[in-house]
């Protein structure tokens, strides 16, 4: 019998687990050991957002039209962006409280991108403070909630998921 993981809820707190040594790292000066646990928590974060608005195009039948749009692009050998498909299925849903979407979807051009898409090997990631990630994943983390409650689903909330990775 296959085991089934939720993958999101995963690496969600596998991100959550890096960002709160990010925090400490950064409470004791360590700025490389602050870098690596941010850059850590961008990706394992990102794989998780992924992975949320996947499942609920797919699957979610309100959002079959995002579903059919997908499906007849990647006829073309084309598909939505990642930030496409959050803007589709925000607009889809008729869901007007777009500011930490829009503040998540920015974070994910200028932090994430650098780190999966590298033009060298080596890079100067000075810009990757625990503040600044935290900032960002939480506006992502609210960006998700409300799709989860648009949706009739549930997401812990930051303050609860703070405390249980152990963010300060």
């Amino acid at each position: 019998m296959p085991i089934q993981t939720d993958i999101a809820r995963l690496l969600s707190f596998k991100a959550g687990e890096h960002l709160a040594l990010a925090g400490k790292a950064a409470e004791s000066g360590d700025e490389q050991k602050e870098i690596e646990e941010c850059i850590q928590t961008v990706i394992l974060f990102q794989t998780a957002m992924e992975a949320i608005i996947n499942e609920e195009v797919y699957n979610h039948p309100l959002l079959e039209e995002v579903k059919l749009e997908e499906y007849e692009l990647n006829k073309r050998y084309k598909s939505l962006s990642f930030k496409n498909k959050w803007r589709k299925a925000y607009e889809t849903l008729q869901i007007k409280d777009t500011e930490n979407l829009e503040a998540y979807l920015q974070f994910y051009s200028y932090f994430r991108s650098p780190i999966s898409h590298p033009r060298s090997r080596y890079q100067a990631l000075d810009k990757y403070t625990f503040q600044k990630v935290c900032d960002g994943i939480e506006n992502g983390w609210y960006a998700a909630q409300l799709l989860f409650a648009i949706l009739g689903k549930e997401l812990t909330s930051w303050n609860e998921f703070s405390k249980k990775v152990g963010i300060r």
